[in-house]
């Protein structure tokens, strides 16, 4: 009976050890995030590039993470400027533990693209405009859910229009552009129908970006344009573009304002329009003019589409567990599409959706431009993936001698522009 009694204690023991290892281990969660029997929670990281939205993105994120059990959000510190450096060296150093979900957008989303998983079975991306899709696609397949669009045109004010008897909705060529600035010149107080700001992606690469973000063939264009294969006067909207360009000059300030002059002239009503974005409004709420404005698109060639794009993207860690992955893609959803996750995205976060049907943000120019988004009346922004480093500031010079009449004729604006582009193209 000892002897049994002693076997039958042993056996008790080793289950209650073997038992108790197995708890302590099913207690801890790996270091990627993947959750245990016992805790049932996964872990995903978030890190993000605006340092005047982290503090709002931590109350949301801790709104989701009380609203649900299953999966827990933590947000990273962000580093700004220094943003993309910071993600870089830790997708370097172990991929499998860099953030579950980052932004990145622009001339930066190369160099991530294989740290990228492919967005599936999510909701916000069947709702995902047109016009904004080419900024996250990549051979066909989505890479990211952009996070907030930016919209730029013809920012007008509305009550020197009616003044002058102009219906915005009738100006889809240049000539009738032209012919609404002949009748603002003659109104009292406005000294130049269209003002353009001199910094270079103002002056340049925002109104150059028209004469291919219209061109359905932009991308092949390009293509060739790098290599040398054809120049500018061999691309048809870009020699339609130079000549509407020719047809308004008289009627603006020639990009000799900074930025700031430039919205300060607006706010004044010294210009009835500004070449501009959605991202003078908070210039604007500081100015208080003393009149309704709204924005319009530039119609080059006929164009009546606004120039949307995507401000920066949600984009999946592909290292990330597949659970993980799944999960960041259920929070993005709940962010972007849920009624909650719209009204932090706009009311909180003052995001202009890249998505139809989902609320806009209640200022004036975020709201014109969310309804271009809802119809699918937008064109993208060409520059942000396809135009050569460098050329911000080589085509600025161009049009700079342009505007300052050392440019004899739209011959030599397109050989001279060529011939910058071809040469930063190489660099």
């Amino acid at each position: 009976m000892k002897k049994i009694l002693s076997l039958l204690i042993s056996t008790i023991l080793i289950i209650a050890l073997v038992t108790g290892c197995s708890s302590s281990n099913n207690s801890k969660t790996s270091q990627n995030g993947t959750a245990s029997s016992q805790n049932s929670k996964i872990t995903i990281t978030v890190m993000q590039s605006k340092t005047e939205i982290q503090s709002d993105l931590q109350t949301i994120i801790d709104d989701y993470n009380k609203s649900q059990d299953k999966v827990e959000v933590k947000l990273l510190g962000t580093s700004g400027d220094n943003f993309a450096t910071v993600l870089q060296s830790q997708f370097s150093a172990s991929p499998e533990k860099a953030p579950t979900i980052f932004t990145i957008a622009g001339p930066d989303t190369p160099k991530f693209q294989p740290y990228m998983a492919e967005i599936k079975n999510s909701k916000a991306a069947e709702m995902l405009a047109d016009g904004v899709k080419d900024d996250v696609t990549v051979d066909g397949k989505l890479y990211g859910l952009p996070s907030a669009v930016e919209g730029y045109g013809l920012i007008y004010n509305k009550n020197l229009f009616k003044e002058a008897n102009i219906d915005p909705a009738s100006i889809t060529s240049i000539d009738a552009l032209v012919n609404a600035c002949e009748k603002l010149s003659k109104l009292n107080g406005v000294v130049k129908p269209i003002a353009f700001a001199k910094e270079t992606y103002f002056s340049f690469i925002h109104p150059f970006n028209w004469a291919f973000a219209v061109d359905p063939n932009y991308k092949t264009d390009i293509e060739k344009l790098d290599k040398g294969q054809i120049t500018m006067k061999d691309i048809p909207s870009v020699v339609q573009w130079i000549k509407d360009m020719d047809k308004i000059k008289p009627y603006t300030n020639k990009a000799l304002d900074s930025y700031d002059d430039q919205v300060a002239g607006f706010a004044s009503g010294k210009y009835a329009m500004i070449h501009q974005g959605d991202w003078v409004q908070s210039v604007l709420d500081q100015d208080k003019p003393n009149f309704e404005y709204g924005i319009i698109p530039f119609p080059t060639g006929g164009n009546t589409k606004l120039a949307v794009g995507t401000a920066t993207a949600w984009r999946v860690n592909k290292y990330a567990t597949p659970e993980q992955q799944k999960a960041a893609i259920e929070f993005l959803d709940w962010l972007i599409t849920s009624d909650k996750g719209q009204e932090y995205s706009a009311d909180t976060l003052k995001f202009i959706p890249a998505y139809k049907g989902v609320k806009a943000p209640k200022a004036p120019l975020a709201a014109e431009v969310a309804q271009y988004v809802d119809k699918g009346q937008i064109i993208p922004w060409v520059y942000n993936n396809y135009f050569p480093n460098g050329i911000d500031v080589d085509g600025s010079n161009v049009i700079q001698k342009y505007y300052a009449g050392l440019i004899k004729n739209d011959d030599q604006f397109l050989s001279e522009l060529t011939n910058v582009w071809v040469q930063d193209a190489g660099k």
